[in-house]
C-alpha cells in the first residue's frame, strides 16, 4: 500500500489576468527590455511570501518532483474568460516553483491542470490552490 499523497492548500494575491500581463509586457524602459513586467511580477511573488508567512505554509524539505494542481479557486473583482483564467495561473505557480515547493511546472512535472473556478469577490480577492505531491489521482 503506497502513502498518502500531501495535498497542500495555499492562497495567494489574485494574479493580473492574461491580458494585464500583455499589457505589462508590452511596456519598455530600459534598452527595450520588459523590466516592468519583471518588476511586477518580483511584487506579485513578495506579496505571496507575505501570505504564506501569514499562513504559517512552508515549502516541504525537498521540492516535490512530480506534483499536480487538484484545485485552482479564483476570487475576482469581475469574472474572467477561461481562457484568461487559466492563464492567470502562470504567476502563482511560477511562486511554487521560485519557492522550491514543486521542482518546476513542465509536462515532466506538472499534469494538466483542472479548469479553476470562480465567482465575484472583491472583499478578498484571491487565488486558492490545492496543490497535491505526485501523479497519483
Amino acid at each position: 500500500m503506497s502513502a498518502p499523497n500531501v495535498i497542500l492548500t495555499i492562497e495567494l494575491p489574485v494574479p493580473p489576468s492574461l491580458n494585464e500581463m500583455i499589457d505589462l509586457a508590452k511596456q519598455r524602459s530600459v534598452r527595450r527590455i520588459p523590466v516592468i513586467y519583471n518588476k511586477e511580477r518580483e511584487r506579485y511573488e513578495t506579496r505571496s511570501l507575505v501570505a504564506l508567512s501569514h499562513q504559517r505554509i512552508v515549502a516541504p524539505p525537498d521540492p516535490w518532483p512530480r506534483w499536480r494542481i487538484v484545485s485552482a479557486h479564483f476570487r475576482l473583482h469581475n469574472l474572467r474568460d477561461w481562457v484568461e483564467l487559466m492563464a492567470s495561473l502562470k504567476w502563482p505557480v511560477d511562486v511554487l516553483v521560485t519557492q522550491r515547493f514543486v521542482v518546476d511546472d513542465s509536462p515532466r512535472e506538472l499534469l494538466p491542470p483542472p479548469i479553476p473556478t470562480q465567482v465575484i469577490n472583491r472583499r478578498q480577492p484571491g487565488v486558492i490552490l490545492q496543490i497535491a505531491e505526485g501523479w497519483d489521482v
